[in-house]
């Protein structure tokens, strides 16, 4: 019994250290007018932000955001505490999937009270992250980044509102899909994929800030179809922008958006737009291999087609003739008579003809003309 009593006063007195040390630290951010102390204050709350971040955020919060709105000029310094107040906001991943972590549910109610306590700041700090986007500096871009990104898992609709006051709000996150840094453009994909969601707002405004060149031209830079998860992503954030948005799909149309889907449809890399026009397919041609990560970049492709042309839009008619003009069928029979190809693929792609046809003579009249041959 002696043992543990002793240990347990053990177990207090580390803690009470460890909450003496981090007050001290917050004090010196808060105090100093030293920025060399002031930066070693914040690195050593930041060393101590994942095992102690309750601590961390409830003593020094306050002082770390001042500190960034003070101390702008000194990148070391903006860094340290963009990727402290990073860990403070993030949510932990379980250390083990197969035990149950007691600690998970506070340090869960912490992140989601310091998110709300820095999305209230008066001042509006998020302002001042949106500012360090256009930074070029690769760290405080990235930690930026990240920061917005666990803001927004725990209050999306509170920050989106903050984004779109900012005049050049959305302008700054579209940016990043431009950074020649594949790091700081995946995280800024990802960021827009969250936002984009459900924000029609917010979509509208990426969309006339050129995203649609933007994100098509990655798919192209990465592989097309048969790229990485990268193009995925590219994809499910240009299927969240043109979703239940006619302004959205008016300007992708406008801006010959449509007309770049067929290339997307190609499944082997040698053909070319010229052999889209031929009327004539053989369906037994050697195909390169499907991987599973070609098939679900596939299936985002067809599902952006159906739903541009889905029963219902008022764009519908405008779409299917966009479509016929810049020669969609021919590359929808060739998945759908693909040998090779995926059965969910195959089946996208009847569903697709189908609905580029519906109710339209002038596809129907087209899809007729076309010789499917077999040898």
């Amino acid at each position: 019994m002696d043992f543990f009593k002793r240990y347990s006063s053990i177990g207090s007195q580390q803690q009470q250290s460890a909450s003496e040390t981090i007050q001290r630290l917050a004090d010196r951010v808060e105090t100093s007018t030293l920025l060399e102390d002031k930066r070693a204050a914040v690195l050593s709350l930041k060393g101590l932000s994942r095992e102690y971040k309750e601590e961390v955020g409830d003593a020094a919060l306050t002082a770390l955001l001042s500190s960034l709105k003070e101390d702008s000029e000194d990148h070391n310094l903006l860094k340290a505490i963009l990727e402290t107040l990073t860990n403070l906001c993030a949510r932990d991943s379980p250390k083990n999937s197969d035990s149950f972590d007691v600690g998970a549910a506070p340090s869960e109610d912490a992140a989601s009270r310091f998110s709300q306590t820095i999305l209230s700041d008066g001042d509006d700090v998020i302002s001042t992250f949106l500012e360090l986007l256009g930074d070029s500096d690769f760290y405080i871009r990235y930690y930026t980044v990240q920061l917005l990104g666990a803001l927004h898992m725990h209050s999306g609709e509170e920050l989106q509102k903050r984004v779109l006051v900012s005049p050049m709000g959305v302008g700054r996150l579209v940016d990043l899909l431009s950074d020649q840094r594949d790091i700081i453009r995946n995280e800024g994909i990802q960021l827009l994929i969250a936002m984009t969601e459900s924000n029609a707002d917010i979509q509208k405004i990426v969309a006339f800030e050129n995203a649609f060149d933007h994100l098509l031209g990655i798919v192209n830079e990465e592989g097309g179809t048969r790229g990485n998860i990268v193009v995925q992503d590219c994809l499910q954030l240009l299927h969240n922008l043109l979703n239940y948005n006619v302004s959205n799909q008016n300007f992708f149309r406008e801006t010959s958006g449509i007309q770049k889907l067929p290339d997307l449809l190609i499944t082997d890399p040698s053909q070319t737009a010229a052999g889209r026009n031929g009327q004539s397919f053989n369906d037994n041609d050697e195909e390169p291999e499907w991987t599973a990560q070609h098939a679900r970049n596939m299936l985002v492709v067809l599902d952006i087609i159906r739903m541009l042309i889905q029963p219902g839009n008022t764009n519908t008619e405008s779409n299917q003739l966009a479509m016929q003009q810049c020669g969609i069928i021919p590359p929808l029979l060739q998945l759908a008579l693909s040998f090779e190809a995926p059965s969910s693929v195959r089946s996208q792609s009847l569903y697709a003809i189908g609905d580029v046809v519906r109710d339209n003579k002038v596809n129907q009249n087209l899809f007729q003309r076309i010789l499917i041959t077999a040898s």
